[in-house]
């Protein structure tokens, strides 16, 4: 049986360096679950390869997750059960397809010197800052109120989330935070549902491939978008080697500088 959409961008988030427990954080999952997940994944590899996905990859990635001997598949684990609430698909699409759009970004960032103002090896005294505030601002009507903070985990870059006030999302809808550029070039940094409470919150880590970037946006705004159409967006924006075009509706904005 070939691989399914989430089976997929959940072996590219791992093979592209994202870790069990870094996963299970995006996806509010275990990181056992995660495991599991990732072995059911690879075995359904071995007997239907992709096209873009080596399964020597795959194996080797998860040998050394598991801490097992290189080429050496780890062992089967139990099947764990699908929830009908989960929204892992297309956030996993998301996610998978930002991973990949870093990589392509600070290849061409760093291969041809165009890193524009500063490039992507200066920081600013904001970058080296432990927790960097940022308020933002309800546009269009919204009654959200909050900020996030960029911060430094262990020498790794995270954004904190301290929003309330959202109208809850529909369906096949999410919260997406864009880290926004020069012409509206965008990054996704965070995205999220958000259910009655009207809350988002919590840490999302910043892909370390990211880092050199930061500089170079401006604003951070928070949309509300169909999952679908962001995946997509990311997804064309990593074939053209670019960064992607905000989706969705915006309804808070901030200032990065």
């Amino acid at each position: 049986m070939a691989l399914s959409d989430d089976q997929h961008a959940l072996l590219q988030l791992l093979v592209t360096g994202d870790t069990y427990e870094r996963v299970a954080e995006l996806l509010g999952e275990s990181p056992g679950e995660v495991r599991a997940r990732a072995h059911e994944a690879a075995r359904a590899l071995e007997g239907a390869p992709a096209e873009d996905l080596s399964s020597e990859a795959v194996r080797a990635r998860l040998s050394a997750l598991e801490g097992s001997e290189a080429g050496e598949m780890p062992a089967p684990q139990p099947p764990v059960p699908a929830s009908p609430a989960r929204r892992v698909p297309w956030s996993l699409w998301l996610a998978a397809g930002a991973a990949v759009l870093l990589l392509v970004v600070v290849l061409l960032v760093t291969g041809s010197g165009d890193g524009g103002d500063g490039g992507g090896a200066t920081t600013t005294s904001a970058d080296r800052e432990d927790v960097v505030p940022i308020r933002l601002s309800p546009v269009g009507g919204s009654k959200a109120r909050g900020m996030i903070s960029v911060v430094r985990v262990a020498d790794r870059p995270a954004v904190d989330l301290a929003i309330r006030g959202l109208a809850p999302s529909g369906q096949g809808e999410s919260y997406v935070l864009w880290f926004v550029g020069s012409g509206g070039r965008s990054l996704p940094v965070a995205f999220q549902a958000v259910g009655s409470d009207g809350e988002l919150t919590g840490r999302t880590p910043i892909a370390t491939a990211a880092e050199g970037l930061l500089p170079s946006f401006q604003a951070a705004e928070l949309t509300l978008t169909d999952q679908r159409e962001a995946a997509a967006a990311v997804q064309q924006a990593a074939r053209s080697q670019t960064l992607p075009q905000i989706v969705g509706t915006v309804v808070m904005r901030g200032s990065l500088r």
